[in-house]
C-alpha cells in the first residue's frame, strides 16, 4: 500500500535538496544525501519524485516563482518609491542579496551542462523577468528602449553574481551598482 500524500514531507525534501545545492552541483548530490538532509527516508524521496530531475525542476520552479513574486510585490507597491533609479538598484541588489544565489548558479550550470528541460525553464523565466523589466522601464522613461535595458539589467545581475561568488575584491559591487544607476538614469 502506498504511503499517504503529505505536502510537509515534499517541502522537507525540497528544502533539504535546496540546502545541498548551495554548496554542490545537483550531479554531485545523491538521493541518499537528499534524504539525509531532509530528515526523511530514501523511499520517501522516491515516493514523491520519480527522478532527481523532477526534484530539480520543483526546486527551480519554487525558487524562480519566489523571485518573481518578490519582484512583482516590490514594483506594484504604490506606497513605495519605485522610480527608475530605485527599480534598477532593487533589481541589481536583489539579485545579489538573494540567499539562493549559489542555488541559482548551480541551476544555471546544470542547464548549461546539457539539462535541456531545466534550460528551457530558466529561459522561460528569463523571458518573464525581461518582459516585466522592459515594461517597468518603459513606464518610467518613455524614451528608453525597455527591452535593451531589461536585458542589460539581467546580464548585469548574472555577472555581478558570479563576481560576488568568486569573492572578486577588485570589484566594489555597491559602488559599481551606484555607478550603473547614475549612468542609467542620467538625462540624455
Amino acid at each position: 500500500m502506498a504511503a499517504p500524500h503529505n505536502d510537509n514531507i515534499r517541502e522537507k525534501i525540497l528544502s533539504g535538496a535546496a540546502t545541498l545545492l548551495h554548496d554542490r552541483s545537483f550531479n554531485d548530490i545523491s538521493i541518499a544525501d537528499i534524504a539525509k538532509s531532509s530528515g526523511v527516508s530514501k523511499g520517501s524521496v522516491y515516493y514523491y519524485y520519480n527522478s532527481k530531475d523532477e526534484l530539480l525542476y520543483d526546486i527551480a520552479d519554487k525558487y524562480l516563482d519566489c523571485a518573481y513574486s518578490d519582484l512583482m510585490a516590490w514594483v506594484d507597491d504604490e506606497n513605495k518609491d519605485t522610480s527608475l533609479p530605485r527599480l534598477i538598484r532593487y533589481a541589481l541588489t536583489r539579485g545579489l542579496d538573494d540567499s539562493g544565489k549559489s542555488l541559482r548558479l548551480h541551476l544555471t550550470v546544470d542547464a548549461i551542462a546539457g539539462n535541456e528541460p531545466l534550460r528551457k525553464k530558466l529561459l522561460k523565466k528569463y523571458d518573464t523577468f525581461h518582459k516585466v523589466f522592459a515594461e517597468k522601464i518603459s513606464q518610467r522613461r518613455e524614451s528608453a528602449d525597455g527591452s535593451y535595458y531589461a536585458w542589460l539589467i539581467l546580464t548585469l545581475i548574472d555577472g555581478l553574481l558570479i563576481q560576488e561568488l568568486m569573492n572578486n575584491s577588485a570589484l566594489d559591487i555597491p559602488s559599481f551598482i551606484e555607478q550603473v544607476v547614475a549612468n542609467f538614469t542620467a538625462e540624455k
